[in-house]
């Protein structure tokens, strides 16, 4: 049985925590849960494994810092012989409201470095990746001054719900398979946030 690896992008150092470019490596934190897993420094990233549904799970944060996120992840799909299709990355997204996520199978990395440096890495585009609103973002805000912004109050409050149901759509993703995962995480709003505002993405 073939095992997975879960990749969340983000930064180290502590200025990075709960910022915005760093909620993939919250998810990574959710999805490990309360259990006491051991990360260890290997491949450029922070790596521990977890059992979900019986599979054997690869939980990544690149310890690269973003651009260079590929850097972790080839080696570490190379050693352990991780498939494309068992490959799944977190990571921010502000084109998408904060409390809304899209799923999707491939494509291009929407401006999105560490995304953009897995798929110079991999050499390909087809692998899954889990985007995590944080947007929007307000006009004529600089870009990396806001992804690199700590999350308000009121959205670091309600983070934890939300990532508890996105924790539930991995769990899906491994378990249930893509089409399963999508329609869980796809269809959610966070309420009292992506339930007020419609997305310029939402299709």
């Amino acid at each position: 049985m073939s095992a997975y690896l879960i990749v969340g992008l983000g930064n180290p150092g502590q200025k990075y925590e709960m910022t915005r470019h760093n909620i993939g490596w919250l998810m990574i934190d959710e999805i490990a849960g309360p259990t006491s897993l051991s990360f260890q420094q290997k491949f450029k990233c922070q790596l521990g494994s977890i059992q979900i549904g019986g599979h054997k799970v690869w939980l990544c944060k690149p310890m690269t810092f973003m651009n260079l996120s590929g850097d972790a992840v080839q080696p570490l799909m190379a050693y352990y012989n991780i498939p494309l299709e068992n490959l799944l990355v977190l990571s921010d997204d502000v084109s998408l409201d904060f409390g809304r996520a899209r799923l999707r199978a491939k494509g291009s990395s929407g401006g999105q470095k560490g995304i953009q440096s897995i798929i110079q890495r991999l050499g390909t585009q087809e692998f899954s990746r889990l985007r995590l609103g944080v947007g929007p973002k307000p006009q004529g805000r600089n870009l990396a001054g806001f992804v690199l912004q700590r999350f308000p109050k009121n959205e670091a409050e309600a983070l934890p719900q939300w990532l508890s149901i996105m924790s539930q759509g991995v769990s899906r993703f491994i378990n249930q398979g893509f089409d399963e995962a999508v329609a869980h995480c796809n269809a959610y709003r966070l309420p009292g946030f992506a339930d007020k505002v419609k997305s310029k993405t939402d299709d």
